[in-house]
């Protein structure tokens, strides 16, 4: 039924209605800032890439060939434009002549989780956060990352022994 709506929105948007598209942003959205915050681990930053995400989608739109196939397709540029950010990004960070500090950021006691999700590679950091924060099962996961279910239980396994090590390791330095 999903993929139906999606393929009838799409096929619209290939003709030029917005409102079409507006649709398909609506049902997206949430998936795709998902992802964005998996891989950036920063909530305005995946704000910013999920928006330029959708805005590259629908200005892309006539190009995707199988209108069933919406969904991984906008990931994908997601995802992609998650990597440009970053590669962007770290540039940034070794041009700089200072590195860059976390000062900025507010402390709580949900600050150590955020740093140490942070530390985790983006592998194993995207399947978690769509896990917990999502509300994605496995199934689903392994779905939108392209993976096998076993793989994706594999990263969400290991995601949370990392995490656990980590904040671990900084309990014992407190």
């Amino acid at each position: 039924m999903k993929a139906h709506l999606d393929e009838s929105a799409v096929r619209a948007c290939q003709q030029s209605s917005k409102s079409a598209y507006a649709v398909l942003v609506k049902r997206h959205y949430r998936h795709v800032f998902a992802l964005s915050l998996g891989v950036l681990g920063n909530v305005h930053d995946a704000e910013d890439v999920a928006q330029e995400a959708m805005l590259k989608g629908f200005l892309k739109i006539r190009k995707l060939k199988r209108a069933e196939q919406f969904e991984p397709w906008i990931l994908r540029i997601a995802k992609n434009l998650c990597i440009d950010f970053l590669r962007r990004q770290k540039r940034t960070r070794e041009a700089s002549v200072k590195p860059k500090t976390e000062a900025g950021y507010k402390t709580g006691e949900n600050e150590s989780l955020r740093q140490a999700i942070r530390r985790l590679p983006q592998e194993l950091r995207v399947p978690l956060t769509m896990f917990y924060f999502d509300g994605k099962n496995a199934r689903n996961i392994a779905e939108k990352l392209d993976i096998s279910h076993s793989g994706a239980c594999r990263r969400i396994r290991e995601a949370r022994r990392q995490l656990h090590r980590l904040l671990s390791k900084e309990a014992n330095y407190e």
